[in-house]
């Protein structure tokens, strides 16, 4: 008997969503910025095990791009879920393609087949015989393994009801063609989730069509989800009109009716008068109640040179700020949150870090909560944090400070931690984030006046977030700040400039409450190898600006010298 099902709290049942989420066939959902893209999916989870529409032993598959959004969709559904939320496999592409290879890698040739002990590189010329393996060449040797074996490929099919895809626009064509050789013409059905208008990866090798091809090659229906839950009323609308530039240039949309009052675009002569401007700006909202974290600097990209006087002024203003661009996806990993956690645990303890950190220790342990076993455990590593946190003095250096976590590390086991995070198996990406994180905590340490000060900087829990767009997806924050609306920033506008409207898109959508967009007459960094570049021009970029000023009826501010 079907059980019946209502959403969770905290989500609006709208007719759209519902028509989504109880629809049993495979769906494409074009979604607007905001909507609710991961919530739908979590939701989607729920209803599927709740009705018995993914009846035991069946089991949902959901595959992401980066590991962020997997550990965000995979919080959700076990939290909607419960005890069936052990049938909800969450993969990033790579990962699922790895779990293939390591189970199956017998099934290749000799020549093929990686070690046991293989491990993972990023660069073509570090891939070695069979010993180090090129990221990317897991899909080639995945997709070898289940071309080669029907019995492997129809496991699959078999055991997934349903399959779902974030993020859908940026599918790459290796990995269309690992959900064709896995799902096409069997009783699987696939929910795909994306925005045709946040298609900002095709220069990593996005397929264009993947959308219309999906349509086709799975039968698939084409369902809408628009509605922004995130923005005021005031960003919807300009939000609205610049969908419709962007799906046709050509198009004039209506404009809006009056001049926004908190949305911007302001003409700098230099980065020196743009950086402080924008501090001021960012100042005042501070002030208002605005907290740090809400506020977000967002360059196309090269955030590090495109920021780097505004960071300097930030700074000296006493404004907590943080270059995001190549630290977000480090904290976000595994080992990024168990450094940021021992570290709150020594100069900051919380009940909550405090039962995380006992969460993650049984988990590695492999020990159930109410297990015999559990009271040990977690006394032993209250315990051990109790004796590092007693070390902590106010003149205790970063060093020591980086050693403990080090040794906390060793405490909870390396091999467990790469038993359970099948990414560190490769000692390079192991290395790789667990460099950038002692990097940035002392970059922290050097700028803060405590260590307290330093952890809260370390999780850009205090700090104005800077990144590029690219970046940015999935967040929001009360107040974007979107610096260099320039032909030089958007240096191959004129040969893609759906992809680039769509950055835009982007970047402005992240915001909830204002926009502030800029543009000076020059910049200072943008000098190499002779080719002097400074002076600022606009001709590829005049389309969206216009109707950044004209359509969507931003306030223009000029703040010429």
């Amino acid at each position: 008997m079907i059980n019946d099902w209502d959403p969770s709290e905290g989500i609006e049942a709208t007719d759209e969503l519902m028509d989504i989420i109880t629809c049993n066939d495979s769906v494409a959902v074009l979604a607007g910025a905001g909507a609710g893209k991961t919530e739908l999916l979590a939701q989607k989870a729920s209803y599927l095990f709740v009705t018995d529409r993914c009846v035991w032993p069946k089991r949902i598959l959901s595959l992401t791009f980066k590991t962020e959004a997997q550990i965000n969709i995979n919080e959700r559904v076990s939290k909607r879920c419960g005890v069936k939320a052990n049938r909800f496999d969450s993969f990033t592409f790579h990962a699922f393609c790895k779990s293939i290879v390591d189970r199956f890698k017998n099934t290749l040739d000799e020549i093929d087949r990686p070690n046991n002990n293989y491990d993972i590189v990023f660069k073509r010329g570090e891939a070695v015989d069979n010993t180090k393996i090129l990221m990317d060449d897991l899909f080639v040797l995945a997709l070898k393994i289940l071309k080669s074996n029907d019995k492997i490929r129809k496991m699959f099919s078999s055991s997934y009801c349903f399959v779902f895809v974030d993020e859908f626009q940026d599918t790459t064509n290796s990995q269309y063609e690992l959900l064709q050789v896995l799902f096409h013409n069997t009783d699987t059905k696939l929910l795909t989730v994306g925005d045709i208008n946040q298609s900002i990866m095709l220069w990593a090798g996005a397929r264009k069509t993947v959308f219309s091809d999906y349509l086709k090659d799975f039968k698939a229906t084409n369902k809408f989800l628009i509605k922004n839950y995130r923005a005021s009323k005031e960003i919807q609308d300009v939000l609205g009109v610049l969908l419709n530039y962007i799906n046709d240039s050509k198009f004039l949309p209506a404009e809006l009716a009056a001049t926004s009052s908190s949305c911007s675009v302001n003409h700098f002569t230099d980065e020196y008068q743009e950086s402080i401007v924008i501090t001021e700006s960012i100042k005042e909202l501070i002030a208002s109640g605005v907290s740090e974290s809400d506020i977000c600097i967002l360059t196309k990209e090269l955030s590090s040179q495109y920021t780097e006087i505004l960071r300097a002024e930030l700074i000296k203003s006493g404004v907590r700020c943080l270059d995001m661009s190549d630290l977000q996806d480090a904290l976000k990993e595994p080992l990024g949150q168990i450094f940021s956690l021992f570290i709150k645990a020594l100069v900051s303890p919380t009940p909550k870090v405090m039962t995380e950190l006992f969460s993650i220790n049984l988990a590695l342990n492999k020990v159930e909560i109410g297990d015999e076993k559990e009271e040990e455990l977690t006394f032993n590593l209250a315990q051990f944090i109790s004796l590092k946190a007693s070390l902590i003095k106010n003149e205790t250096s970063i060093n020591e400070l980086i050693s403990y976590v080090r040794n906390f590390i060793i405490y909870l086991g390396i091999s467990k931690i790469k038993g359970r995070w099948k990414q560190y198996k490769s000692h390079a990406y192991y290395t790789l984030i667990w460099n950038t994180l002692e990097v940035h905590m002392r970059n922290m340490c050097v700028q803060a006046d405590s260590l307290e000060c330093a952890s809260r900087l370390f999780n850009a829990d205090n700090a104005v977030q800077i990144m590029n767009v690219h970046k940015c997806k999935g967040l929001e924050y009360h107040a974007v700040y979107f610096v260099g609306l320039e032909d030089q920033a958007f240096w191959k506008y004129k040969a893609e400039p759906f992809e680039n409207n769509c950055a835009i898109y982007v970047a402005l959508s992240r915001a909830k409450e204002k926009l502030f967009v800029t543009y000076t007459d020059s910049r200072e960094h943008r000098v190499k190898f002779g080719y002097d570049n400074r002076a600022s021009s606009h001709s590829h970029v005049r389309g969206i600006l216009n109707t950044l000023l004209k359509k969507c009826k931003f306030s223009l501010v000029k703040h010429i010298i």
